[in-house]
């Protein structure tokens, strides 16, 4: 029993050791997977802060640090600035003259001009081959002579006649038939006359002369050519061109004749006055539009075919301006920035209004007292810190980092 109970106890302490080794090499497995969770975890812990950093990145790039940006402003002030109004359309002739000819079957022999040529009232521009035109007038001339001779020897017959028809020489047949004659042959000095006149026409118009002053704007006239009648020439009266614009009936209403405009062709410094000649009595009832026709002194650079930009003056309106450098276009549409005490800038969508010189009115989204970034606005987006500095400090750079 003895041996026994020994046996059963060695068998107990064999199974412990047993156990116990199992115990502990569990623990020593279990230790390295909870080593290898964490360093997991540090890993990703770390990918999460590196995937973070690089996210965070760009928002980094467009919020701009508090005071970054060094800007001056200017306050909404109320002031007075002229009202005006823009017309635009297309330079023409004033008074466009077609010259021509009536004669027909001749040549030219001579063309004086080229477009663009300044003549005068009366000058030759342009001669036809005239031989059958004097062959035609002399003619004419002998046809002439002719009557009068015959008409000398009617009327000579006539008078001579009263003295016999009284003494009875003749009868009063006679008598009737030599007046008869002599009236007939006053008549045919009346038509060779007027053919004279015809053929003296004639020959006057082998010679094509300008009506009046003005430029050649276009030649139909060619050297040789035999002329059938028509235009040969086209002129500008008098060298003066208009201005012909389109306004919508609203502010046709406004225009009276005899107002004083300025005029420019677009992308060109130079401007030249215009003086409203005529406001046309009506409108078209499609589109509700009307035309006014601004006189202007003819001169070099403006031609007819010109696209011209006009202003007008009406007078001045109160409003809320600034200086027009405040004002930047984000695609196209006008924005400025207003500046609080805190230095934040808040992006305001804003319509404007009319010009004076560098200064522009601004019609809504501002009021009265609001600072505005004025150097530096160009750079700014909305909701960036700025740093405001007296203009006079500010360096020439619209903007600058501050240090």
């Amino acid at each position: 029993m003895t041996n026994m109970q020994n046996a059963w106890q060695q068998d107990r302490i064999i199974a412990g050791g047993r156990a116990g080794a199992s115990a502990s090499r569990l623990r020593r497995h279990r230790g390295k997977i909870g080593a290898a969770l964490a360093l997991l975890a540090v890993l990703g812990a770390g990918g999460t802060y590196a995937l973070q950093r690089h996210e965070a990145a760009p928002a980094k790039k467009d919020a701009a640090p508090a005071s970054a940006l060094t800007v001056t402003v200017t306050p909404v002030e109320r002031g007075r600035v002229p009202r005006s109004l823009m017309v635009t359309g297309s330079l023409a002739a004033r008074d466009e003259l077609p010259i021509g000819t009536e004669t027909s079957g001749l040549a030219l022999s001579e063309v004086l001009v080229e477009v663009g040529d300044h003549v005068r009232q009366g000058q030759i521009l342009a001669r036809f081959n005239d031989s059958v035109l004097r062959a035609q007038l002399q003619q004419a001339q002998a046809s002439l002579r002719e009557a009068k001779a015959n008409a000398m020897e009617a009327d000579a017959n006539a008078r001579r006649a009263d003295d016999l028809v009284k003494s009875g020489w003749i009868s009063g047949k006679d008598y009737d038939n030599r007046q008869a004659l002599a009236l007939s042959m006053d008549a045919r000095v009346g038509v060779a006359e007027a053919n004279l006149a015809f053929a003296a026409a004639k020959l006057k118009q082998a010679e094509l002369r300008a009506p009046a002053d003005g430029t050649i704007t276009w030649r139909g006239a060619h050297l040789g050519a035999v002329v059938n009648g028509g235009e040969m020439f086209h002129m500008i009266r008098d060298d003066r061109i208009e201005l012909v614009a389109e306004l919508p009936e609203n502010e046709l209403a406004l225009i009276k004749a005899g107002m004083k405009m300025t005029l420019s062709v677009e992308g060109s410094p130079e401007v030249t006055a215009g003086t409203v000649r005529l406001v046309e009595p009506s409108v078209d009832p499609k589109t509700r539009i009307g035309r006014v026709r601004i006189d202007i002194d003819k001169r070099a650079g403006l031609l007819p075919g010109m696209f011209i930009n006009g202003h007008v003056t009406l007078g001045q309106t109160e409003a809320l301006v600034v200086p027009e450098r405040a004002v930047v276009y984000i695609d196209g549409k006008p924005i400025v920035f207003a500046v609080n005490e805190a230095g934040k800038v808040e992006a305001r969508p804003v319509t404007l209004g009319p010009r004076d010189h560098d200064r522009i009115a601004l019609l809504s989204g501002v009021t009265e007292g609001e600072r505005l970034a004025l150097r530096g606005a160009a750079y700014l987006k909305d909701g960036y810190l700025v740093t405001v500095v007296d203009g006079t400090a500010a360096e020439a750079t619209p903007a600058t980092r501050a240090n």
